[in-house]
């Protein structure tokens, strides 16, 4: 008996040595998955950050765009009524 009480000790043994290790190896990947997330969240917030500044300033360039377009129609008139003025000193001297 003596043989068999040695075997069943040896594999009480081997079944605590694999355990533990099976636990080290999951709390490690626990640990790794953390990590990696944690590392692809930042990411996300620097990219979302980004994204916001960039709307910001398309807003600014769509609004400058908008001012541009109303002071161009303003020239536009401007340049319609010098022409109408020409065209009727040009009339008068003729």
């Amino acid at each position: 008996m003596g043989a068999v009480d040695i075997g069943i000790i040896i594999a009480l043994v081997g079944c605590f040595v694999g355990l533990a290790g099976w636990l080290s190896g999951r709390d490690k990947k626990i640990l790794n998955d953390g990590e990696w997330k944690g590392t692809v969240n930042t990411k996300l917030d620097d990219i979302k950050s980004s994204v916001s500044g960039t709307n910001t300033e398309l807003a600014k360039i769509n609004t400058a765009l908008t001012e541009h377009g109303e002071r161009l129609t303003a020239v536009e008139s401007s340049a319609k009524q010098a022409h109408h003025r020409i065209d009727e000193i040009v009339g008068d001297k003729k």
